[in-house]
């Protein structure tokens, strides 16, 4: 009885590499006529515009007499939302301060980490401003603080934090986004290569052109000159190895 034998294929190789890179950025909200926001309901907040830092889209909602709508509170809140379009999740640092007469941080508490939901953006586009809206069930998850600074206090310090009337709040943020890129792939070693040559006059071989193309055989780097290069070369043409153009993406979670 004969027996057929498989033929054995050429393993293929490929390398590709991510790159985590830190993207930080801040924006600032600026609140006039602070006295008069007093007279805000619990639950009603003052959003920013949306921003963006790390390429997704941020919101600062301020709640001037607090988030919680059972009771009158005496302190201000803050809260930053993710208003990315595509839902996601995504890991970030943030920090709240206020600002001082100097532009510096008069007032402000420790940074902290935590996980952002998408919500939808609440950005005026017809008037391109910040906007008051007062729906409980559209405050978002968001992260933040509900006690950010007593009203007592923002007044005893308001030679520092209050300029004509107004209240300066700087959010920073800061997200991880991963850059990709294929490293290597592999050429096999069947793949032929066209030799130069200068083409002959007219007549030569009967008309234009010339003789058939002289080929060769590409060279197949063995597997360990392979993980080596990947290992200690930047991306670019090399033989026996493809590079593909770099792209760049988001990663929803990486911290």
């Amino acid at each position: 009885m004969s027996m057929s034998v498989a033929a054995v294929g050429q393993l293929s190789r490929s390398a590709s590499r991510a790159i985590a890179k830190a993207a930080n950025g801040f924006h600032l909200l600026r609140i006039e006529g602070y006295s008069e926001t007093e007279m805000v309901l619990p639950g009603q907040r003052i959003s920013s515009e949306d921003f963006t830092v790390g390429d997704y889209s941020w919101r600062v909602d301020c709640y001037p007499n607090g988030r919680d709508t059972s009771t009158k509170s005496n302190a201000m809140s803050v809260y930053l939302q993710l208003t990315d379009q595509a839902q996601r999740v995504l890991r970030a640092r943030y920090k709240f301060s206020l600002l001082d007469r100097a532009g510096n941080a008069g007032y402000e508490l420790p940074a902290e980490t935590a996980s952002f939901t998408s919500v939808s953006s609440m950005y005026n586009y017809q008037y391109r401003s910040p906007v008051v809206l007062a729906a409980v069930d559209e405050q978002g998850p968001g992260c933040g603080h509900e006690g950010f600074i007593g009203r007592e206090e923002l007044e005893r310090r308001r030679e520092d934090l209050i300029r004509d009337d107004r209240i300066v709040l700087r959010c920073d943020v800061g997200v991880t986004q991963i850059e990709g890129s294929c490293l290597a792939t592999d050429e096999l070693s069947d793949e032929e290569e066209d030799e130069q040559y200068d083409a002959p006059e007219y007549g030569e071989y009967g008309g234009y052109g010339g003789p058939p193309r002289q080929r060769r055989l590409r060279r197949r780097t063995d597997d360990d000159e392979y993980v080596k290069w990947c290992l200690t070369e930047e991306p670019r043409r090399s033989r026996g190895y493809r590079q593909v153009r770099h792209r760049r993406f988001g990663h929803p979670n990486w911290y």
